[in-house]
């Protein structure tokens, strides 16, 4: 009988632990699925290291040549801007930049860091068109607040995602690079 009702405990556990990844695997997919509204998508393919300053098309750019090392994003908030063609190779990374007017209120810059961890980095940049952008190589979403909920949309689809060129890459401070 104590042999049956072992039995029995070690099914259920095993049911709760398969159906809890497969729930946990289906909210992650419904998380990062599905169309981000205001979302505007690149096709850049240049990837080279270069030295010196790039001409971006876009500001923050979202992708291109960059430089030989990248800035540190594994959670990294700046207080100055940082250097755009090392925040690129951070996005070849997978990383996600959030960048903000330096003109936001301290509350404000506040609740943009709780956002910031593993392979996303946050730093000002003055001119840019809107208070807040999130920027991922290829990816990019231009926002008037930091409660808009398609923060979290934007960082759980693209942080480490299917875009990323150098997906596994470190995203750890390198010798010469911002951290």
């Amino acid at each position: 009988m104590k042999n049956i009702k072992t039995s029995y405990a070690i099914i259920a556990v095993f049911v709760l632990l398969v159906g809890g990844i497969w729930l946990s695997n289906g909210f992650k997919k419904e998380q990062t699925s599905g169309v981000i509204e205001g979302l505007k998508q690149y096709t850049l393919t240049e990837r080279e290291h270069v030295q010196g300053e790039v001409a971006y098309a876009e500001n923050p750019p979202v992708g291109g040549k960059h430089a030989q090392v990248w800035v540190a994003c594994n959670g990294n908030v700046y207080d100055k801007p940082v250097i755009k063609e090392q925040a690129v190779h951070a996005l070849e990374h997978g990383a996600v930049w959030i960048t903000y007017q330096p003109t936001l209120s301290t509350e404000q810059i506040e609740m943009l860091k709780k956002k910031v961890r593993g392979y996303t980095f946050l730093s000002p940049l003055a001119e840019q068109n809107t208070p807040i952008v999130l920027t991922a190589w290829n990816n990019q979403l231009f926002l008037e607040s930091e409660k808009d909920p398609r923060i979290d949309l934007f960082i759980n689809k693209f942080r480490q995602g299917p875009q990323t060129p150098e997906p596994g890459a470190t995203c750890s401070s390198v010798p010469g690079g911002m951290s």
